[in-house]
């Protein structure tokens, strides 16, 4: 066996380059699941503190108190620990593009190495640079590659980045086009209620619950679940919408006004969450003329 040669080193060492880079391509990928799951803990956590039950529980039980706290420490840390699954992502890239450049050219990568003093070799199976090559003679025998043999890599490099971008974009795409379409149907919800409501009351003049409207009572979803109490129409999100917590609510209510000629009204009131209430900022003016 010849052993260790300088390609063959070369090699070896671009594998474990390369395998280091997966690992780190690993981490952050469960990292970024375990980044959602906080996501939501948090957001659910939150909202059961938003409510008039969940604010009373945190003023005068030290446990709450101290829970709500604690939730707040986390969500603030929760962009640091998006910076460093970007971090982790472009380590990773970066590891695997030099693997990547090392198995497709291990005889100018040993150059490269010689040339930085990082390996030594007195004999091997390629013609080497000495330790006392120059990195002008480094540059010229790169120089002296073929573009065809440049380009493999080169074409490898743009497909892993390009790759890692393109998914990375599609499910954030995905992610806000999911959000649009649970608020969309949500506000077709309210304004389904809405249309019923009118109806009824131009017949009845009087108002409706769900069984008189022909509605359902309660209806679940992947994102929200819908409610009909009475007069009152409530969507509650069950998971995050964005930076808008799950738990937030959306509330139409139906009244009337007036004593011999009785006028109906609706009471659009959206959550107090700012974040919630730019995601739907045509919520109040739903059903109207």
């Amino acid at each position: 066996m010849q052993g260790l040669t300088p390609v063959r080193t070369v090699r070896l060492l671009s594998s474990l380059v390369a395998l280091v880079g997966m690992v780190f391509l690993l981490l952050e990928r469960v990292l970024s699941a375990v980044l959602a799951m906080a996501k939501d803990g948090v957001g659910l956590g939150l909202a059961r503190y938003n409510n008039f039950t969940g604010q009373f529980a945190a003023q005068n039980f030290a446990q709450d108190k101290q829970l709500l706290n604690l939730l707040k420490e986390v969500q603030s840390m929760l962009p640091m620990a998006e910076s460093a699954l970007t971090v982790l992502l472009i380590v990773a890239i970066v590891f695997i593009v030099i693997a990547l450049v090392g198995l497709a050219l291990p005889k100018q990568t040993v150059h490269v190495l010689v040339a930085l003093k990082l390996l030594k070799w007195q004999t091997g199976d390629i013609e080497e640079a000495n330790p006392g090559t120059s990195l002008q003679d480094m540059l010229k025998k790169l120089g002296e590659v073929p573009l065809k043999k440049l380009a493999i890599p080169f074409a490898a490099i743009v497909v892993v980045v390009l790759a890692v971008l393109v998914i990375s974009s599609c499910q954030e795409r995905a992610k806000t086009a999911s959000i649009s379409g649970a608020l969309e149907e949500m506000q077709e919800q309210a304004a389904a209620y809405i249309t019923a409501q009118k109806a009824y009351y131009a017949q009845k003049k009087n108002l409706g619950d769900a069984k008189a409207l022909h509605m359902a009572d309660s209806v679940s979803t992947d994102w929200f679940d819908y409610k009909m109490k009475g007069t009152r129409f409530t969507a509650v999100s069950k998971v995050p919408l964005g930076n808008c917590p799950a738990g937030s609510k959306w509330n139409v209510n139906a009244a009337t006004k007036g004593f011999f000629e009785k006028e109906l009204l609706f009471y659009r009131i959206l959550p107090k969450d700012s974040a919630c209430i730019k995601l739907t900022p045509g919520f109040k003016t739903i059903g109207r003329k």
